[in-house]
């Protein structure tokens, strides 16, 4: 099955300890729904998009779209794919066995899938030369409030790794990154405005966060 999410704007940023304390206890007094668990992510990135911006080739505003793989709470029993382009993300699920084929260079059981999604990552991975960059593991805590078009995550201890072969073994990750100092990031989402009371929040915290992406 596959499921789609639009909001076509979203920020990123980098926040302290003090800050996630304080958005923490803010977005729990505003009664908003809170969902957390641990994430392994990974993610594609095509060197051939890269090449053609080494080269000055790309056009602006065309880059393909960014795929990436996610499991939770340390069960890779099934993953989810997750297409981002233009504010718009797609997402339907995936085997272990099918992520461990596709870890191992099979990629022609993507079109058996026969949907859209898939037909679009296997375009990617033979023509785009969508390769693994990095995986990132962190603890998510995901708040939405009834009322609010505005989706809040914080991301905490997130830790990256190169070993793209230990991606569905938690515990050879654990031993991947250990020793590193995990970072904090916010990501906020909405579709047409961010509340008031948020955005003063947002805007306390400006002084020492750090802004990574924005869209929209």
């Amino acid at each position: 099955m596959t499921t789609e999410h639009i909001r076509t704007r979203q920020m990123h940023y980098q926040i302290t300890p003090k800050d996630y304390t304080a958005l923490r206890a803010f977005l729990s007094a505003k009664g908003a729904a809170g969902q957390a668990g641990s994430v392994h992510t990974m993610f594609f990135i095509s060197y051939l998009d890269r090449i053609q911006e080494n080269e000055g080739l790309a056009v602006p505003g065309q880059s393909g779209a960014q795929f990436a793989l996610h499991y939770y709470d340390n069960d890779p029993t099934y993953l989810r794919l997750e297409r981002q382009l233009g504010g718009q993300r797609t997402s339907a699920m995936v085997t272990e066995a099918e992520c461990r084929a596709l870890l191992a260079g099979e990629t022609d059981w993507l079109l058996d899938r026969h949907d859209p999604l898939f037909q679009d990552f296997y375009e990617g991975l033979t023509e785009r030369m969508l390769l693994p960059q990095m995986m990132l593991t962190f603890h998510r805590e995901v708040y939405t409030a009834d009322g609010l078009d505005l989706w809040v995550a914080l991301d905490t201890n997130i830790r990256a790794s190169l070993q793209h072969m230990d991606f569905l073994d938690p515990q050879l990750l654990e031993q991947d990154m250990e020793g590193q100092e995990g970072r904090i990031l916010m990501e906020v989402s909405y579709s047409d405005r961010i509340p008031d009371d948020v955005l003063c929040l947002l805007e306390e915290t400006a002084p020492r966060r750090r802004l990574l992406s924005s869209v929209g």
